[in-house]
């Protein structure tokens, strides 16, 4: 009898005779009974393949006949046991049929994949649906830590963010819960992951460099139900843009101070440098801006924290009225630090006219300090004067080297109280500085 792959023989027994004639004239009957057994294996396959990985095994079958035959295949898992824990985390697939010509030999696949580090042995079983033989092909199958599971490039500009999406299934019967790591500080997922029993989810991996660069790091998924998940991302970081550009106001002959904020990112902590350059394409002079804070320290981030605003101040003092070809100043402030990455805004200068101010009180028979800036890029000769006698000037006009200071020394001499202008004007603009006076008794 042929016995099936499962053992069981198809028929009860198979029953014979043999009928032996002897020289003597006498003969002898034997009466002969079988039964098959089950079979053993035909031919035993060894494969070392990474775990969590798709493999599709070759398992070479030989048409014995001379005609055409039709194979029923079926495909099991013998180790780890099929009804075990271990059991639910390896898939087994396979086609239910093999068509061979005659007398060929060709190839049955079928493609397992394990979610553990473990060893597992898989039974091939392939019966002739013509006659009922079949032949037993076992796979002994190493499953171990694979390196990377996949290559991931991620390219971003510095500050700005990308993601990418990777798919987690857990086949198990029992929620499994992931965590993330990196190799890269720039590189993180965005949050834990919990995948319920027998479902898929997706994780977002996230991107966000603070210095231009390239280079690759290593990621990794771990879950304590379904191991470790490892993955390569190539990155590359590209300049950053623009920051938002700073615009400054501030009359002829004063200043005007502005904070420029920026965003710190970097995990560790910077000292940055602030500079003013010229802007690109620009030919305007940048000795108007002016850094009051040239270097800032940045702590690093807190675990949870996304970045945190950082400042410079700066100075807007002009030196010239805008004209019609040209109505501001332009210049590029450039922050940069080791490990932070840097930062390039415009700045923006206009120039406004003389801006009256005071009063200034002056006491009745003293003087009182008025403090005038020459705010042009050479030596100039300005006019003093007042609109009133009840206030006098020591000068009528006085010349005053580039950017510097003059302290005009103003006197009042009344029986009343009075008010007046100090008047200060020069070639260079049609419009006066004046400086309302108070005369105090």
């Amino acid at each position: 009898a042929v016995a099936s792959p499962s053992g069981r023989p198809r028929c009860e027994k198979h029953r014979g005779t043999i009928f032996i004639g002897t020289p003597d004239g006498n003969a002898i009957l034997y009466s002969l009974e079988g039964v098959a057994l089950p079979p053993k294996v035909d031919k035993r396959l060894q494969e070392r393949v990474p775990c969590k990985k798709q493999h599709n095994q070759r398992v070479p079958v030989k048409n014995w006949l001379h005609e055409r035959q039709r194979f029923d295949v079926r495909v099991e898992l013998v180790d780890p046991e099929p009804s075990s824990p271990d059991a639910q985390g390896i898939n087994l697939q396979g086609v239910g049929t093999l068509d061979l010509p005659p007398g060929l030999e060709r190839d049955y696949r079928f493609s397992i994949y394990s979610y553990h580090e473990t060893a597992a042995l898989v039974r091939v079983s392939l019966t002739s649906q013509q006659t009922g033989e079949f032949m037993v092909v076992e796979v002994e199958v190493e499953f171990y830590a694979p390196q990377s599971l996949a290559t991931i490039k991620m390219e971003a500009a510095c500050r700005q963010q990308v993601r990418h999406k990777i798919a987690v299934a857990n086949p198990l019967s029992k929620p499994a819960r992931f965590i993330g790591m990196s190799s890269n500080p720039c590189i993180r997922f965005a949050q834990e992951l919990e995948v319920p029993a027998r479902s898929e989810r997706t994780l977002e991996l996230l991107f966000r460099p603070v210095e231009e660069g390239e280079g690759s790091a290593d990621v990794t998924l771990k879950s304590d139900e379904l191991g470790v998940y490892p993955y390569t991302v190539n990155w590359r970081a590209t300049p950053a843009g623009l920051e938002r550009s700073l615009t400054m106001k501030a009359p002829l002959g004063g200043s005007a101070t502005e904070h420029f904020k920026f965003a710190h990112m970097a995990k560790t902590a910077v000292t940055y440098t602030a500079k003013i350059e010229a802007a690109p394409g620009s030919k305007c002079s940048i000795a108007d801006f002016m850094l009051e804070d040239s270097t800032v320290s940045a702590p690093a981030l807190e675990e949870n924290a996304m970045s945190k605003e950082m400042q410079v101040r700066l100075r807007y003092q002009p030196s010239s009225l805008g004209t019609k070809e040209q109505p501001s100043t332009t210049a590029l402030l450039v922050i940069s630090g080791p490990g932070g990455g840097e930062y390039k805004a415009m700045i923006t200068g206009f120039a406004q006219p003389p801006q009256p101010q005071g009063p200034f009180d002056v006491p009745n028979g003293k003087t009182t300090a008025i403090e005038f800036r020459n705010p042009f890029e050479k030596p100039t000769e300005f006019t003093l004067q007042v609109d009133n006698p009840a206030f006098m000037v020591p000068m009528r006009s006085q010349v005053i080297d580039e950017q510097k200071t003059l302290q005009i020394q103003v006197s009042f001499k009344s029986d009343r109280e009075q008010g007046g202008r100090l008047i200060i004007s020069c070639k260079q603009v049609s419009q006066p500085w004046i400086f309302y006076l108070k005369g105090a008794m």
